[in-house]
C-alpha cells in the first residue's frame, strides 16, 4: 500500500455472509489505499466489459454456465494481493448467546461483532497518521447509528493501539449493487461460508461452487477454506472468532 508523509487514507468494504442460514458466519472486508481505488475501479470495469458481467457479483449466483467467469474474478482480485486486502472472521453462531450478553438483541450482536472484526483485523494495519472511512452494506435495520459504532471504534482502537487518535472518520452505509469491492468480498466471504457449513460435501452440492471455493483455497495456498490462517499471513486471512465465555468454557 501506499504510503505518504501525512500518512495514508484508507477504505475498508465490509459484510457479512450466512448469518442465519447455517451454523457458521463469515464477516469479511476489504481494505485498499484510496489512491489505489481508481486502479481497481478501471480493472474491475474492463473484467464486466470482458466477461460480459453487467450485474451485481455475489456467491449466490455463481453456476456452472458463470464459473469461468468468476475464475477471473479471482484472478482478477489475486493480481491486486498486495495493494488489497481481504480479512474475515468465521464466527459459530452457536456460541452467540443473545438473550445473556446482548439483550436478546441479535442486531445488538451483530454490531458488537462488527466491532471486534475491525479492531482486530484491521487495527493492526493502521499507523499513527492514518485515516479511514468504512463502508458497510446495507441492512434492514436503523436501529442502531453508525456514527455510534465509530465512536465506540475509535475509543477501542486509540485503548488497544494508544498510538491512533480517532483514525476512522466515518463508518457510513453503503448499496453494494453499486459497489465492486463489497461484491469481491462477498464472493470470497460466501466461498469460506460454503466451506465451513459443509454445503461443498451434501448430496447435490454446486459443482461450480465446490471448484470455485478450491480455486480459491488452492490461490492463497490452503488445503481448503476450512483453515485458519497463519497471523502473519496478511493479504488474505481467515480467523476463526471465539467468545470467551462460550458454552462449555
Amino acid at each position: 500500500m501506499t504510503e505518504t508523509s501525512a500518512g495514508r487514507f484508507l477504505h475498508i468494504y465490509c459484510d457479512e455472509s450466512r448469518q442465519t442460514a447455517d451454523r457458521y458466519m463469515v464477516i469479511g472486508g476489504l481494505i485498499l489505499d484510496r489512491g489505489n481505488e481508481p486502479r481497481f475501479t478501471e480493472a474491475m470495469a474492463l473484467y464486466r466489459q470482458s466477461q460480459n458481467m453487467r450485474a451485481e457479483l455475489k456467491w449466490a449466483k455463481v453456476s456452472d454456465q458463470k464459473l469461468r467467469e468468476y475464475r477471473a474474478l479471482i484472478d482478477l482480485f489475486f493480481t491486486f494481493n498486495r495493494a488489497i486486502h481481504f480479512k474475515s472472521i468465521v464466527v459459530d453462531t452457536q456460541e452467540i448467546d443473545n438473550r445473556r450478553y446482548n439483550k436478546s438483541d441479535a442486531e445488538l450482536g451483530f454490531y458488537k461483532l462488527m466491532y471486534q472484526f475491525l479492531l482486530h483485523s484491521f487495527g493492526a494495519y493502521l499507523q499513527p497518521a492514518d485515516q479511514c472511512i468504512v463502508f458497510l452494506d446495507q441492512r434492514t435495520t436503523a436501529k442502531y447509528k453508525l456514527s455510534t459504532l465509530c465512536a465506540i471504534l475509535n475509543n477501542g482502537l486509540h485503548k488497544k493501539y494508544p498510538y491512533l487518535i480517532a483514525p476512522v472518520r466515518n463508518i457510513q452505509a453503503t448499496d453494494s449493487k453499486a459497489s465492486d469491492p463489497i461484491q469481491v468480498a462477498d464472493v470470497l466471504m460466501g466461498a469460506i461460508g460454503y466451506e465451513m457449513n459443509g454445503a461443498h460435501t451434501r448430496t447435490g452440492a454446486k459443482r461450480s461452487k465446490v471448484a470455485l471455493a478450491e480455486y480459491i483455497a488452492a490461490k492463497v495456498g490452503l488445503l481448503n477454506l476450512q483453515q485458519p490462517t497463519p497471523r502473519s499471513q496478511k493479504h488474505f486471512s481467515i480467523w476463526h472468532f471465539h467468545f470467551r465465555n462460550r458454552p462449555g468454557k
